[in-house]
């Protein structure tokens, strides 16, 4: 029993492991090439979604394990989140827009 406990314990970190550092290098690209047009939006927002879901479930379960590597996926994947905003192409025409816009009219 104490084997298989400790063999669930092992498969349990390196799935957090990977979870995790999968968000990583994407983070890293953007912040190196400050583009994010190719990320999808949606794809973020479904996974901050889930991992917060999986939050909830891990502090209901009392599972520290859970709720603390979801958690720190949620904020891995909320920073990704805001360099997509960030650096999307079409955030900063549109914000150069409302800034022409309230230059013209002020």
């Amino acid at each position: 029993m104490i084997l298989n406990d400790y063999l669930i314990f092992v498969i349990g970190i390196f799935a957090t492991f990977f979870t995790l550092w999968s968000t990583v290098p994407q983070i890293r690209k953007s912040l190196r090439t400050r583009k994010t047009d190719d990320v999808s939006k949606w794809l973020i927002i479904s996974l901050i979604a889930g991992l917060s879901l999986w939050v909830l479930y891990g502090a209901l379960k009392e599972d520290m394990i859970i709720t603390g590597a979801n958690s720190i996926g949620v904020s891995l994947n909320t920073f990704l989140l805001i360099l997509k905003l960030k650096y999307t192409k079409t955030n900063k025409e549109l914000c150069k827009g409302m800034d022409e816009f309230y230059r013209l009219t002020s």
